[in-house]
Parts: C-alpha cells; structure tokens; sequence
C-alpha cells in the first residue's frame, strides 16, 4: 500500500523559527524547510501505515485462527464420522454374526439331506465376511488419508502464519526505528537546512547567466548540492586542459564556496560512452580522473579553501545522467559535478529513507 499524506498546518510556524533563529551551526545533514515539511508528512504516514500494519495483523491472525479453529471443527466431526462408522461396521457384523448362528442353524437341519447346499451356505458365510472385512479397511484407509491431508494443511497454514508474523514484527521494528529517528531532527538541523539553502541561492545568484546559457546548472538534494559544470565549457574534446572562458565561473564558486569553509567539497569527472586511446590518456577512466582533477587545482588556487576538505574521482562513462544514445545526450553525460556536502553537528542520517517511495 502507497502512503501518501501532506499535511502543511505546521510550515509556517517552522518556517518562521528557521529564519529567525541566531544561532550559527554545522551539519552533516541540510533540510530545506519545505523539505522539512516534507519529511515531517511522511512521518505521519509513517505513524499512520502503522496503525494500519497492526490493524492488519490483528485482522490476518484473526482470520488464521478462525481457519484453524474451522479445520479443527472439521476434524472432530471426521472423527464422528470415523466412529459413527465403526459402529456401523460393528452393527454389520454382529448382524452377519447372527446371519451365520442363523446359517449354522440351518446348516444343522439340512446337513443330513443336502450336503451341497451346506457348502454354498459356507461359501456365502465367508464371502460375507470378507466384504465386511474389506468395507471396514477401505474406510479406514480412506478416513487416515483425509486427516493427514487436514493436519498438513494446518500445518502449512501456521507456517505461513508464522512467517507473516514475523515479517509483520520485522517491519513494525523497523518503522519505529525510521520514527525514532525522524524525531531526532532539531532545532539546530532546521537550521542548518536553511543555511544550505543560503548557499544554494547564493550559487544560483552568483552564476545567473551561465546557468540561463545552460553552461551550468545547480541541483539541490536532501543533503548535498550539485554544481553541473558542462564540459562544452570546460574543456575541448580529448582534453583536461580548462578553457580560459571559465574560469570566472570557476572563480565565483570557489568564492562562494571560501565562505563555508567547513563543506566538504568533490569533484567528479565524468565522460560519454565513445572510447577514447591516446597517448595522454589510455581510456575514459584517465580523462574523466585528469579533468575532476583540473577543476579541482583551479578551484585550490583560493588559498582560504582547506584543501584536506577536498577530493577528485573520475567516473569514466558508467555514471551518466540520461542514456547515451543520441549526441545531444552524450553532450550532457560529458560533464564535472562539484558536490558540496555541508559537515553536521549530528550523526542523524536520514538520507536512507526514501519518502516518496514508501510500500
């Protein structure tokens, strides 16, 4: 089931305590204020998924003892039926018992003038005893075979019981864990969530015509921010020499970026799918690795970056951002991403639920 509730009575009143707040702080973790909202809603769909869970529980345990007490009902009227049968049987027998004193009575008084109607008396008596004998075991194969069945149905049916049980409890804990956790969102993280945000709109100020050219584009994520630097920008092709056209936007990030010196910064290079084999660079994991790391010695260059809160990969072409199958796509995929990751007070990581995804 798909939970999706919003409920935004307390936005403002967060929103206000956001901004109004005066204490400075450092996160590991940054929330915007709507997407504090955001994960405030979804821990009231949180609560209220389980309220449901256990409703549910209750009303599938509820129904497995109803089925096992109507299995168990079923097996006490088969095990009437199993005695109702014996009864009959022996009802049957003591009527051939008495068939036969009867036939042996009449054996007597005929034995003297027909001896042949004696021996098919005889032969009657024995075939009489063996269908008794017969019906009587025929039945109580018959009888065993469906109590077995019924008690491996029951059987499967607890196991089946006991699973769902089990997973049940497994997600009721891990609910309360995800609540637990929710609630340990401070004051101080709400702020810091708006101060990521400063950050972020700073970023998208400072960088206005690069980014309405589509030379670079910000992102911003739960706990991060994502600068989109395009490679048509940055380099020429089978290159990781930076251009000089950017190197003013290169220097207003790490302006901004000098500003909170306490982010962790990473650069990450990344290239399309066409194979590359030069004498500079073997393949795309080289280019992608040497571009990440130009950026990042430009970026270094500010002498008020720490450069211990820095580092560089190279992605080669296995981290694209759309597929690579059109040159327009392959133009996106060519790229640097500079990722900034806002250090945090608390080791509260709530990147690990996914909200809007929620079964």
């Amino acid at each position: 089931m798909t939970s999706r509730l919003k409920i935004a009575i307390m936005a403002p009143v967060l929103f206000s305590a956001l901004i109004y707040s005066p204490a400075p702080v450092k996160a590991d973790l940054f929330y915007f204020p709507g997407e504090y909202n955001r994960v405030y809603n979804e821990k009231t769909a949180l609560e209220l998924e389980l309220k449901y869970l256990k409703k549910q529980y209750d009303n599938d345990r509820a129904n497995l003892l109803s089925e096992k007490k109507d299995l168990l009902d079923r097996i006490g009227i088969l095990a009437e039926k199993v005695a109702f049968l014996e009864r009959r049987i022996q009802d049957e027998a003591a009527s051939c018992a008495k068939k036969i004193g009867s036939l042996e009575k009449s054996l007597e008084i005929t034995r003297s003038t027909s001896s042949e109607k004696v021996k098919e008396l005889i032969d009657e008596n024995r075939r009489l005893e063996a269908r008794c004998r017969n019906d009587f075991d025929e039945c109580l194969k018959r009888l065993a075979h469906e109590k077995d069945e019924h008690l491996k149905k029951i059987e499967d049916i607890s196991g089946e019981c006991i699973r769902k049980l089990s997973g049940l409890e497994s997600r009721l804990a891990d609910l309360n864990d995800e609540n637990a956790t929710l609630k340990k969102l401070t004051e101080t993280q709400k702020e810091e969530l708006s101060r990521m945000g400063l950050q972020a709109e700073e970023l998208e100020k400072q960088l206005r015509d690069e980014i309405s050219k589509g030379d670079i584009s910000i992102k911003r994520l739960r706990d991060r921010i994502v600068i989109n630097i395009n490679n048509k920008i940055l380099f020429e092709s089978g290159s990781a020499e930076l251009r000089r056209g950017v190197y003013g936007a290169l220097d207003k990030i790490k302006d901004i970026l000098a500003g909170y010196p306490e982010n962790r910064i990473m650069v990450e290079g990344h290239t399309d799918n066409v194979p590359i084999s030069t004498r500079t660079f073997r393949d795309n994991w080289q280019l992608s690795t040497e571009r990440a790391l130009a950026v990042l010695g430009y970026l270094l260059k500010n002498t008020n970056l720490r450069p211990e809160r820095f580092s560089a990969v190279g992605y080669g072409e296995f981290n694209p951002i759309v597929p690579n199958n059109t040159d327009a796509n392959k133009s996106l995929n060519r790229r640097v991403d500079i990722t900034v990751v806002p250090a945090t007070k608390n080791n509260v990581n709530l990147s690990k639920f996914n909200f809007l995804n929620f079964p």
